[in-house]
């Protein structure tokens, strides 16, 4: 009896132009989710309310974590969103710098960094603008997104490291390419880690924890 054949990997039929359709495909469906799990995640979080308000937000947690894995499973790629976090300056001292065009985004990591009321947390909504306040301010932790209106995040981390005065500061990643290739060189390139939007706000704040340690 002979053997079926395989099915080939879909990957592997795809051309050039489909995978970079699908990989922004999966980035712009990844960004809006990772608003939707995190507010809800804090709302689930929060002290208070009626056990049908929380069964709501539950409700719409589990909803938004099957469109994730359909999304990961369909346009594949997903990527671990349960290990990496970021840093924003302040006006002297600063914990935790954000670098971040998005302000829904920033205001998400704004939110989940209430529950760390010791941090202080700067936003800079340009990659040159956050080079500058990076070199100001010396924050403990860099977050770095990557798709900034005036340069790519690899080139805000790739100048940062090459200054003596933020070469040493963790960068972590985190973005809606949830490509694996780009993961790979992103931490090749000194980044301390990587975190895909959407992530879940425990690990997120682990990893936090572990930068400013």
């Amino acid at each position: 009896m002979t053997e079926p054949t395989p099915f080939p990997n879909l990957s592997e039929t795809l051309s050039p132009e489909e995978r970079a359709f699908r990989a922004d495909l999966n980035q712009k469906l990844r960004a809006p989710l990772n608003a939707i799990i995190g507010f809800a995640e804090l709302l689930a979080m929060r002290p208070g309310g009626s056990a049908t308000k929380e069964a709501d937000v539950q409700h719409i947690l589990k909803a938004a974590r099957d469109l994730l894995g359909v999304i990961n499973q369909e346009l594949g790629e997903g990527g671990d969103s349960a290990e990496r976090v970021a840093i924003m300056p302040a006006p002297t001292v600063c914990d935790v710098l954000y670098i971040e065009d998005d302000p829904v985004n920033f205001t998400l990591v704004e939110r989940i960094l209430e529950f760390r009321p010791a941090l202080t947390l700067m936003h800079a909504r340009t990659g040159q603008s956050g080079i500058e306040m990076a070199q100001a301010h010396r924050p403990k932790l860099i977050l770095l997104d990557l798709n900034l209106p005036d340069m790519h995040g690899s080139e805000v981390l790739r100048q940062m490291q090459r200054e003596p005065v933020t070469a040493k500061v963790p960068v972590v990643v985190l973005s809606a390419d949830a490509t694996p290739s780009q993961i790979e060189r992103l931490l090749t390139a000194g980044a301390r880690n990587y975190l895909t939007k959407p992530f879940d706000i425990d690990p997120f704040l682990a990893v936090v924890d572990e930068m400013v340690a």
